[in-house]
């Protein structure tokens, strides 16, 4: 007798959002969750303003402006390590950053935490050749049973 593997539920959408340090943007977006990571990459940490940015990864999403889509700056970031364009969108009237979106499929957006004020512990961490050593490293998230 064949065994069939059991299928896989179609991931879950959520919905998150999102604004800048004045207000005049406001973002909302449905998509499927990837969780939270702390990147390293040297381009996070010059538009980041510091060691690190924490950021928030959902796929195969459409992302939608409450507001303030006029006040929203985007520059494409080619200078990356696999090459691909990301543009970074922020509000041109705080400078807040506000998401990111690579520029080539799949529908993803990266939502920075401090704009979703969501306090979720990071999964992992990316281009961790490029961290700080003092800077400690993700604890696994444990399981609740």
């Amino acid at each position: 007798m064949a065994s069939s593997s059991p299928t896989k539920p179609p991931p879950t959408k959520v919905t998150r959002s999102a604004s800048c340090l004045c207000g005049a943007v406001a973002v909302t977006i449905n998509g499927v969750d990837k969780g939270a990571v702390l990147c390293h990459c040297s381009n996070c940490q010059k538009s980041s303003g510091s060691s690190f940015a924490h950021n928030y990864r959902f796929l195969d999403a459409d992302l939608t402006f409450d507001k303030g889509q006029d006040a929203v700056t985007r520059y494409e970031d080619g200078n990356t390590t696999n090459g691909n364009v990301l543009a970074r969108h922020f509000c041109k009237v705080c400078g807040s950053n506000v998401y990111l979106q690579p520029c080539t499929p799949p529908r993803m957006f990266i939502l920075h935490t401090g704009g979703m004020q969501d306090k979720t512990q990071p999964a992992r961490e990316l281009f961790t050749h490029n961290k700080h050593p003092w800077v400690g490293d993700v604890t696994p998230i444990k399981a609740k049973v």
